[in-house]
C-alpha cells in the first residue's frame, strides 16, 4: 500500500510535501528512527513495520527531517529484494531531504544506510 502511494508522487512532490507541525508526531518520528537503528543492528523482524510506520506518518501528517530515515531504510529494503531502481530513488530522496533540511541529526545514518543501495548504481567513490 505505501509503495503504491509513493509511486504516485514525484520526487518534487515529496520534496515539497507539507511539513509536519504536530509536535507529538515529530516526537513519534524521532522515537521510531531510534528504534529502527536498534532493530537493524539486531536483525529484528519488526524493522519493516517501524520503517513503514515512519513513512505512513510522513505521508499522513507531513515531512520532517527525520522522514529521511524512513525513506533511506525503505529504499535499502527495496534494493535488497531486487527492486534496485525503485530503491535507489528513495535513497536519493532521503539524501535530498537531509540536504534540504540541513538535517545533521540524521545525516550520518542516512549516508551509512544509503551507501549499500548507491553501490548498485553509482561508482563507490560517489556514495
Amino acid at each position: 500500500e505505501t509503495r503504491s502511494i509513493l509511486r504516485g508522487l514525484s520526487d518534487g512532490a515529496l520534496l515539497n510535501y507539507k511539513l509536519m507541525t504536530d509536535s507529538t508526531k515529530i516526537m513519534a518520528m524521532k522515537f521510531l528512527s531510534r528504534i529502527e537503528m536498534s532493530l537493524v543492528m539486531t536483525s529484528c523482524d519488526f524493522t519493516p513495520i517501524v520503517m513503514l510506520q515512519m513513512l505512513k506518518l510522513s505521508l499522513e501528517h507531513g515531512i520532517t527531517p527525520i522522514s529521511a530515515v524512513g525513506f533511506v531504510y525503505f529504499g535499502s529494503v527495496l534494493v535488497s529484494i531486487g527492486h534496485i531502481e525503485e530503491g535507489y530513488r528513495y535513497v536519493k530522496l532521503a539524501k535530498k531531504l537531509v540536504s534540504q533540511f540541513d538535517a545533521k541529526e540524521v545525516a550520518g545514518e542516512v549516508i551509512a544506510i544509503s551507501t549499500q543501495a548507491i553501490g548498485y548504481i553509482e561508482p563507490m567513490q560517489s556514495a
